[in-house]
């Protein structure tokens, strides 16, 4: 896929606070280097996020103005908003710190967007960002893409040269590389992102896995299980996990399978027919399984099941019992506890 480069008005700071990631215990601060990132993932939470609808009109006019076309971020993937003089921006930036900013915290590179999207790769950007945030600032940098490029050997080297300062993950959810082609636009395979991940661990770099979102075909013929063993638990330091949750983009998704297939009905029960009970027992299942495979693999102290808990619905809360690895991201009440009152009870 190849992008429509879009000249946008960058955010006025770039380095931020990530109270949304501090939640999943992923970062502290954020970085990210573009608007539209050049990943056309049709179920992305950002898409439908609150950065792009509150600046919708302002980039909507910047397309026109700079195509001639009226055209918008989540009808047309190949559109990327990009911000320009970032590298400039940023070294600006980050002159007004002192160079112990960041210690004890970790970045996250990239939250909303990816900052190893292809063209910001090929023309050096991305180098140029990560070269700034290493020697101005103290931050650990959580590389967070779908872009196997950081397994080429050359990323490979960097990452090594500089193995105290970064950690590295892929986000994959599915195995099957045809489908990805439809859903996850411009990414890598999903094979190609394991095999990424493989010579980064061979290369004694810090990884993390990032099993986001497990799409319920993952949940047949032992498929989960296979995910799991290819982001290796044992060498990597966390594992974060969460099942699909519904971003106003489910039909795109849906779609992206054959009609009259399992997963085609599954999204029709869950969210035309609003059956959120079988949403309920996937996430559940999710769960059990990942903790299955962490009891007997010895690594449930480094799961990291992200879980919007409202819909789960009573007789499934007892599976999460003791909620080990288990970080819940809906909204608490003014307590602290899970409004969901069947996990609020299993709360300590």
């Amino acid at each position: 896929m190849k992008n429509r480069i879009v000249k946008v008005p960058s955010m006025k700071k770039l380095i931020t606070l990530a109270p949304g990631f501090a939640k999943k215990e992923l970062a502290t601060y954020k970085l990210d280097i573009l608007a539209l990132c050049g990943f056309g993932c049709r179920y992305c939470s950002s898409n439908t996020g609150n950065y792009l609808r509150i600046n919708a009109e302002k980039f909507s006019t910047c397309v026109e103005q700079q195509t001639g076309k009226t055209s918008k971020h989540v009808a047309d993937p190949s559109l990327a908003y990009v911000y320009p003089g970032v590298v400039n921006q940023l070294k600006t930036e980050l002159m007004q710190k002192s160079k112990s900013f960041g210690k004890g915290h970790t970045l996250i590179f990239s939250m909303l967007t990816d900052g190893f999207s292809p063209f910001l790769v090929e023309e050096g950007t991305t180098r140029a960002i990560l070269d700034l945030v290493l020697r101005m600032t103290s931050f650990r940098i959580r590389v967070l893409t779908k872009n196997a490029v950081v397994g080429r050997e050359d990323w490979v080297q960097f990452f090594a040269k500089h193995a105290d300062r970064f950690v590295v993950g892929l986000s994959t959810g599915s195995l099957d590389d045809t489908w990805s082609q439809k859903v996850e636009l411009g990414t890598s395979s999903p094979s190609d992102r394991f095999a990424a991940l493989t010579k980064l661990q061979d290369a004694g770099i810090p990884t993390f896995g990032m099993l986001c979102p497990v799409f319920p075909d993952m949940m047949d013929n032992g498929s989960l299980e296979h995910m799991i063993e290819l982001a290796n638990p044992e060498a990597v330091e966390h594992i974060w996990a969460e099942p699909y949750n519904d971003r106003n983009n489910w039909r795109l998704v849906r779609d992206s399978f054959p009609k009259q297939s399992p997963a085609y009905e599954w999204f029709t029960e869950v969210y035309e027919n609003k059956e959120s009970s079988i949403w309920s027992t996937y996430a559940t299942d999710i769960y059990a399984r990942l903790q299955a495979h962490a009891v007997n693999n010895k690594w449930l102290s480094k799961l990291r099941y992200l879980l919007y808990e409202d819909n789960i619905i009573p007789s499934d809360s007892m599976r999460f019992h003791g909620l080990n690895g288990v970080l819940l991201q809906s909204k608490p009440d003014n307590f602290g506890y899970s409004q969901n009152p069947a996990i609020a009870r299993l709360q300590p």
